[in-house]
């Protein structure tokens, strides 16, 4: 049976396109043969920036990434080793790595400041000014902590090492000259700023409570038995030395007799001993009183409570004033002491090496 031109038609072109698909096929796997070949052999290529050829751009940015990834990688681990050599090696001749200042008293000012800030405003009410208060802390901190990294950790430690045969030895070498030097340098430098932040919060501790326990402790004082004797004492005093005018009157008066003398003596010695007597029974009457309503327990216990509180009250304006006069002697004349100090070392250094 013969086919019809239309289906004889139609095969042919079928064909045709298929050999076209397999030669487009076999066209591409050469392409991508030639440009993997391209890419082994040339160290230059580049991946195509504007894609022009999709699947070739995507093969070369998941080499240049692998390639890229193990550099980095390899970048990172000679950089971890050659840090951690020069860091061995440093901390072998330089301190300054280990170098970790510990500020427990200044990291306590920081807690109780803030405590006091969120116990006198609220926590909610503070949340808009926490980064204000907390920069504020955190700045008065440094200032405490740097005196006190340098007193617990350079002074106090090299003192209790060293002693403090450095300071203006006999014979002054190399390392006692610069020692005292540096240290005194330094210490100008932390003292200048550092003692005038403690000598203002001892102004402001003092003020605050300082004050506040001297006064509330003088209030106990008063009403406690000591000042009740006190005040005991002085009544009888005051009668005793109106007797004792009355008695010196008369024993200056050279114009009267020894009868008459003796008479106004005994009249004065008696005027005056039945004031006692009624005014130690009115001191005992009011003892007595006391007792029964409880007032002398309660005068002791005001005793026993001012005693810590006086205390505590005048360690406080003591310490101020003793902050205060060492801040003045920093800020005013430890710069000049310094240079003196200074002065005289190198002299005993270069000029006086062998003196004495």
């Amino acid at each position: 049976m013969r086919a019809s031109p239309l289906a004889t038609r139609a095969s042919i072109d079928a064909r045709a396109i298929g050999a076209r698909r397999d030669a487009k096929a076999r066209a591409r796997r050469a392409r991508d043969a030639r440009a993997g070949a391209t890419r082994d052999d040339d160290e230059s290529w580049a991946f195509d920036p504007l894609a022009l050829d999709a699947r070739a751009t995507r093969d070369a940015t998941r080499d240049a990434t692998r390639v890229a990834s193990g550099a980095c990688a390899l970048v990172a681990v000679i950089a971890c080793g050659a840090s951690e050599d020069a860091r061995a090696g440093g901390a072998a001749i330089d301190p300054f790595y280990a170098f970790s200042p510990v500020c427990p008293a200044s990291d306590g000012v920081f807690r109780v400041g803030q405590r006091a800030a969120i116990s006198l405003a609220g926590d909610e009410n503070i949340e808009n000014y926490r980064p204000l208060i907390n920069d504020v802390l955190i700045r008065v901190r440094t200032e405490l902590c740097v005196l006190e990294s340098f007193v617990r950790e350079t002074a106090v430690p090299f003192v209790r090492e060293k002693g403090l045969g450095w300071v203006l030895p006999r014979r002054e070498t190399s390392e006692t000259y610069l020692a005292g030097v540096v240290f005194m340098l330094g210490a100008n430098f932390i003292l200048l700023g550092s003692t005038k932040v403690v000598a203002i919060m001892a102004i402001y501790h003092d003020l605050s409570l300082g004050l506040a326990t001297r006064l509330f402790g003088s209030a106990l004082g008063a009403l406690g038995p000591t000042n009740e004797r006190e005040k005991r004492e002085k009544e009888l005093n005051k009668v005793m030395d109106e007797q004792m005018n009355e008695l010196k009157g008369v024993m200056s008066n050279w114009t009267i007799g020894k009868d008459d003398r003796a008479r106004k003596t005994q009249e004065i010695n008696d005027k005056y001993a039945t004031k006692l007597e009624a005014l130690r029974g009115s001191q005992e009457e009011r003892s007595d009183r006391d007792d029964a309503v409880g007032l002398s327990k309660f005068r002791q216990v005001a005793g026993i409570v001012a005693v810590p509180l006086k205390v505590y009250g005048t360690v406080s304006s003591k310490g101020r004033q003793v902050l205060e006069v060492f801040d003045t002697f920093c800020s005013r004349y430890f710069v000049a002491f310094t240079v003196t100090y200074i002065i005289i070392k190198t002299a005993h250094y270069t000029v006086l090496k062998d003196f004495p």
